[in-house]
Protein backbone atom coordinates (compact mmCIF):
# COMPACT_ATOMS: atom_id res chain seq x y z
CA UNK A 1 0.00 0.00 0.00
CA UNK A 2 1.09 3.33 -0.59
CA UNK A 3 1.35 6.64 1.74
CA UNK A 4 1.49 10.20 0.57
CA UNK A 5 2.83 12.24 3.52
CA UNK A 6 0.97 15.86 2.63
CA UNK A 7 1.09 18.67 4.62
CA UNK A 8 -1.98 20.43 5.24
CA UNK A 9 -2.70 23.62 6.85
CA UNK A 10 -0.32 25.65 8.98
CA UNK A 11 -0.27 28.88 10.69
CA UNK A 12 0.29 31.66 8.85
CA UNK A 13 1.85 33.62 11.70
CA UNK A 14 5.82 35.45 12.19
CA UNK A 15 7.80 32.75 11.37
CA UNK A 16 10.10 31.40 8.54
CA UNK A 17 12.06 28.18 7.39
CA UNK A 18 15.52 30.05 8.14
CA UNK A 19 15.17 32.18 11.48
CA UNK A 20 11.95 30.35 12.85
CA UNK A 21 10.40 27.83 11.37
CA UNK A 22 7.82 26.98 13.97
CA UNK A 23 4.75 23.93 12.66
CA UNK A 24 6.12 24.68 9.08
CA UNK A 25 9.05 22.00 9.73
CA UNK A 26 6.12 19.42 9.05
CA UNK A 27 6.12 21.04 5.21
CA UNK A 28 9.68 19.41 5.17
CA UNK A 29 9.21 16.69 7.23
CA UNK A 30 6.03 15.44 4.41
CA UNK A 31 8.56 16.17 1.46
CA UNK A 32 11.39 14.38 2.79
CA UNK A 33 9.12 11.35 3.25
CA UNK A 34 6.91 11.46 0.34
CA UNK A 35 11.33 11.39 -1.15
CA UNK A 36 12.29 8.17 0.89
CA UNK A 37 8.96 6.61 -0.63
CA UNK A 38 9.83 7.43 -4.30
CA UNK A 39 7.08 9.65 -4.92
CA UNK A 40 6.48 12.97 -5.92
CA UNK A 41 6.63 16.17 -3.91
CA UNK A 42 3.35 17.66 -3.56
CA UNK A 43 2.91 21.42 -3.19
CA UNK A 44 3.40 23.24 -0.11
CA UNK A 45 -0.55 23.83 1.09
CA UNK A 46 -0.29 27.27 3.53
CA UNK A 47 -4.23 28.43 4.70
CA UNK A 48 -4.33 32.04 4.15
CA UNK A 49 -8.03 32.40 4.52
CA UNK A 50 -7.91 34.49 7.62
CA UNK A 51 -9.39 37.50 9.30
CA UNK A 52 -6.55 38.96 10.45
CA UNK A 53 -5.10 38.70 6.97
CA UNK A 54 -8.06 40.42 5.84
CA UNK A 55 -7.71 43.63 8.29
CA UNK A 56 -4.00 43.01 7.47
CA UNK A 57 -4.79 44.05 3.69
CA UNK A 58 -7.18 46.88 4.22
CA UNK A 59 -4.05 48.48 6.67
CA UNK A 60 -1.91 48.68 4.00
CA UNK A 61 -1.10 51.43 2.11
CA UNK A 62 -1.19 49.81 -0.94
CA UNK A 63 -4.50 48.04 -0.97
CA UNK A 64 -5.51 49.94 -3.56
CA UNK A 65 -2.27 48.57 -6.25
CA UNK A 66 -2.02 45.28 -4.43
CA UNK A 67 -4.45 42.41 -4.67
CA UNK A 68 -5.42 40.09 -1.64
CA UNK A 69 -4.20 36.82 -3.00
CA UNK A 70 -0.68 38.87 -4.64
CA UNK A 71 0.05 40.09 -1.21
CA UNK A 72 -0.25 36.71 0.30
CA UNK A 73 1.59 35.40 -2.36
CA UNK A 74 4.71 37.46 -1.58
CA UNK A 75 4.02 36.98 2.31
CA UNK A 76 4.85 33.41 1.69
CA UNK A 77 7.71 33.43 -0.95
CA UNK A 78 9.75 35.77 1.68
CA UNK A 79 8.89 32.69 4.37
CA UNK A 80 11.56 30.98 2.49
CA UNK A 81 15.54 31.39 1.77
CA UNK A 82 16.28 32.12 -1.96
CA UNK A 83 16.24 29.10 -3.88
CA UNK A 84 14.12 26.61 -1.54
CA UNK A 85 10.62 27.24 -2.76
CA UNK A 86 9.70 23.59 -3.65
CA UNK A 87 9.78 22.89 -7.38
CA UNK A 88 6.03 21.47 -7.10
CA UNK A 89 4.88 24.85 -6.05
CA UNK A 90 3.30 26.50 -3.32
CA UNK A 91 -0.87 26.87 -2.93
CA UNK A 92 -3.23 28.54 -0.61
CA UNK A 93 -6.89 27.80 0.30
CA UNK A 94 -7.64 30.52 -2.56
CA UNK A 95 -6.08 28.41 -5.83
CA UNK A 96 -8.60 26.33 -7.57
CA UNK A 97 -7.25 23.28 -6.91
CA UNK A 98 -7.70 23.74 -3.41
CA UNK A 99 -11.54 24.93 -3.56
CA UNK A 100 -12.57 22.40 -5.90
CA UNK A 101 -11.11 19.80 -3.63
CA UNK A 102 -12.76 21.44 -0.74
CA UNK A 103 -16.26 21.31 -2.92
CA UNK A 104 -15.92 18.15 -3.62
CA UNK A 105 -16.00 17.25 0.18
CA UNK A 106 -18.27 19.36 1.45
CA UNK A 107 -20.85 18.14 -1.69
CA UNK A 108 -20.47 14.66 -0.13
CA UNK A 109 -20.45 15.48 3.35
CA UNK A 110 -24.34 17.25 2.38
CA UNK A 111 -25.20 14.07 0.59
CA UNK A 112 -24.50 11.81 3.38
CA UNK A 113 -26.46 13.82 5.99
CA UNK A 114 -23.00 14.65 7.80
CA UNK A 115 -23.19 18.81 7.07
CA UNK A 116 -26.46 20.50 6.58
CA UNK A 117 -27.24 23.81 5.19
CA UNK A 118 -29.66 25.48 7.99
CA UNK A 119 -31.05 29.18 8.33
CA UNK A 120 -30.27 30.81 11.43
CA UNK A 121 -29.94 33.85 12.88
CA UNK A 122 -26.96 35.98 13.88
CA UNK A 123 -25.53 39.49 14.13
CA UNK A 124 -23.62 41.23 11.41
CA UNK A 125 -21.46 44.63 11.91
CA UNK A 126 -23.84 47.31 10.69
CA UNK A 127 -20.61 49.14 8.76
CA UNK A 128 -18.54 46.51 7.26
CA UNK A 129 -21.22 43.54 7.39
CA UNK A 130 -18.94 41.09 9.01
CA UNK A 131 -20.57 38.12 10.93
CA UNK A 132 -20.22 39.01 14.39
CA UNK A 133 -21.31 35.59 15.51
CA UNK A 134 -24.63 34.12 16.74
CA UNK A 135 -25.09 36.30 20.22
CA UNK A 136 -24.45 39.95 20.81
CA UNK A 137 -20.66 40.74 20.19
CA UNK A 138 -18.80 43.77 21.98
CA UNK A 139 -16.81 44.74 18.80
CA UNK A 140 -16.64 43.47 15.20
CA UNK A 141 -13.70 41.73 14.90
CA UNK A 142 -13.18 42.69 11.07
CA UNK A 143 -13.89 46.87 11.68
CA UNK A 144 -13.71 47.66 15.22
CA UNK A 145 -17.38 48.77 15.17
CA UNK A 146 -19.84 48.56 18.11
CA UNK A 147 -22.83 47.86 16.92
CA UNK A 148 -24.45 45.03 14.88
CA UNK A 149 -28.03 44.13 13.82
CA UNK A 150 -29.93 40.83 13.47
CA UNK A 151 -30.14 38.89 10.42
CA UNK A 152 -30.74 35.54 9.24
CA UNK A 153 -28.24 33.81 6.75
CA UNK A 154 -28.54 29.91 5.44
CA UNK A 155 -24.82 28.56 7.16
CA UNK A 156 -23.21 25.29 6.49
CA UNK A 157 -23.41 23.63 10.10
CA UNK A 158 -22.25 20.47 11.60
CA UNK A 159 -24.43 18.99 14.26
CA UNK A 160 -22.94 16.25 16.23
CA UNK A 161 -24.70 13.70 18.47
CA UNK A 162 -25.24 14.73 21.99
CA UNK A 163 -22.73 13.67 24.43
CA UNK A 164 -20.32 12.83 21.77
CA UNK A 165 -17.03 15.05 21.17
CA UNK A 166 -16.00 16.67 17.84
CA UNK A 167 -12.84 14.55 18.19
CA UNK A 168 -11.59 11.47 20.07
CA UNK A 169 -8.97 8.99 20.55
CA UNK A 170 -9.62 7.00 17.60
CA UNK A 171 -9.75 9.76 14.79
CA UNK A 172 -5.67 10.59 15.14
CA UNK A 173 -3.28 7.84 13.41
CA UNK A 174 0.38 6.83 15.24
CA UNK A 175 0.30 3.65 17.10
CA UNK A 176 2.05 4.66 20.11
CA UNK A 177 1.82 8.20 19.75
CA UNK A 178 1.34 10.77 22.45
CA UNK A 179 -2.03 11.46 22.89
CA UNK A 180 -2.95 15.11 21.92
CA UNK A 181 -4.95 16.03 25.09
CA UNK A 182 -5.43 19.55 24.27
CA UNK A 183 -7.08 18.73 21.01
CA UNK A 184 -9.21 16.41 22.98
CA UNK A 185 -9.97 18.98 25.49
CA UNK A 186 -10.98 22.05 23.26
CA UNK A 187 -12.85 18.92 21.06
CA UNK A 188 -15.12 18.69 24.53
CA UNK A 189 -15.94 22.03 24.92
CA UNK A 190 -17.58 23.33 21.79
CA UNK A 191 -21.31 23.54 21.14
CA UNK A 192 -23.38 20.85 19.82
CA UNK A 193 -24.14 22.66 16.32
CA UNK A 194 -20.87 23.42 15.08
CA UNK A 195 -20.94 26.72 12.39
CA UNK A 196 -18.55 26.30 9.49
CA UNK A 197 -19.23 28.87 6.83
CA UNK A 198 -19.44 32.41 8.25
CA UNK A 199 -17.67 35.81 6.71
CA UNK A 200 -14.31 35.80 7.27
Amino acid sequence: MDIVYVNGPVQNGDFSFAECPGKAVGIRIAEAMNRLLGLAPVPHLWNTVTLAGDVRHRGAADHDTVGREQREARALAAKYAPGLVPGSGLLTDTGPAVVSLALEMIQGLLADGTLAVREMAVRLCVRCGHMAGRGAAERCRSCGNGVTRGAHRALLVFDREEHRPVLERGDFHGAGARTPVHLLNVAHNVPRRLVLSRTR
